[in-house]
């Protein structure tokens, strides 16, 4: 497999080292998924590998913050580095275009804010009602949660605070650790960054964060449609038994199987209607049917009346 010039990926990659161990190159007989930080499409992948690695192999791109959309549009030589992308629209809106992309919401998962274990706020055990959160500094812009916006906006005219740069949310999280502020993320978010001097508390009044399955809208071959659909019932639940999509490895076990068995029950009705066959002619020869027995043989039977005996 020859590698691409992977210099052109390195912004859209959440592991640009490891890009000779995603193994990605532009192979028609790959399909190349993307995923951004937080989302966990383990299940996902397994149940393709154990079902459609027959027909193509899956390749597994880790994708840095936000660029998802980005990984669909950018090519190299023709190939885009992913084919498909998980990704949170929130945070990527251009992926409801539906001009251009197909988009399919596969789950939601609750947000929660990300504090030291020493913050005051942390005497809640579970969750921290959204009206605590009002004269908290949050470190990302307010417009990405409406709602703390919302509720913050008379403290923030009046104490107005400088959000500091950061290229990322590890950076923020690094911000957090240091006790400059907090930060609302979606829970898995939370759980990807964890670090012992941090914890998180649910924040049960915010909307949750949808995360979505991502791929453009353009001609594809029959072929190439019809892996793009697979993957996507894989992600809507569809059984490897079912009977849409391409035959699976357990579809076509189960049906050599049942190849097998068909062509055993075969030689088994062949077997019983020889030794049928066989039987009526011993017998026919053990009761003196001479008739019958030649019959039995296929040969012709001596004259009717003459029963074999000489003449005098």
């Amino acid at each position: 497999m020859t590698l691409v010039h992977l210099e052109d990926f390195h912004p859209l990659l959440l592991q640009p080292e490891k890009a000779e161990y995603i193994g990605w190159a532009p192979d028609a007989e790959q399909l190349r998924v993307g995923y951004v930080p937080g989302v966990m499409p383990g299940k996902w992948f397994n149940r393709w590998h154990q079902r459609y690695d027959i027909h193509r192999a899956l390749i597994e791109i880790p994708l840095a913050e936000k660029r998802g959309v980005d990984a669909l549009n950018q090519t190299h030589e023709g190939n885009p580095l992913a084919h498909m992308v998980l990704l949170r629209p929130e945070e990527e809106p251009d992926c409801l275009d539906k001009k251009r992309f197909h988009a399919i919401n596969l789950y939601r998962e609750k947000q929660v804010v990300v504090l030291p274990t020493d913050h005051v706020l942390t005497v809640y055990e579970d969750s921290v009602p959204l009206a605590e959160l009002a004269e908290e500094f949050m470190l990302q812009d307010p417009q990405t949660v409406p709602q703390w916006a919302e509720i913050s906006a008379a403290y923030r005219q009046a104490n107005p605070q400088k959000l500091p740069a950061t290229r990322h949310i590890h950076d923020a999280v690094e911000l957090v650790a240091a006790g400059l502020g907090l930060l609302i993320v979606p829970l898995s978010v939370a759980r990807y960054h964890h670090r012992k001097d941090l914890t998180y508390r649910y924040v049960e009044e915010l909307d949750e964060s949808a995360v979505s399955l991502v791929w453009e809208r353009k001609f594809r071959s029959n072929e190439d449609e019809q892996i793009i659909q697979d993957f996507v019932g894989i992600c809507r639940g569809r059984t490897a038994g079912s009977d849409r999509g391409s035959e699976s490895l357990q579809t076509l076990k189960e049906k050599a199987a049942r190849e097998k068995e068909e062509a055993k029950q075969k030689r088994r009705a062949a077997n019983a209607r020889r030794e049928t066959r066989d039987r009526k002619a011993r017998n026919a020869k053990n009761n003196g049917n001479v008739r019958q027995h030649q019959a039995q043989k296929g040969k012709s039977a001596p004259p009717r009346g003459s029963g074999g005996r000489k003449k005098r």
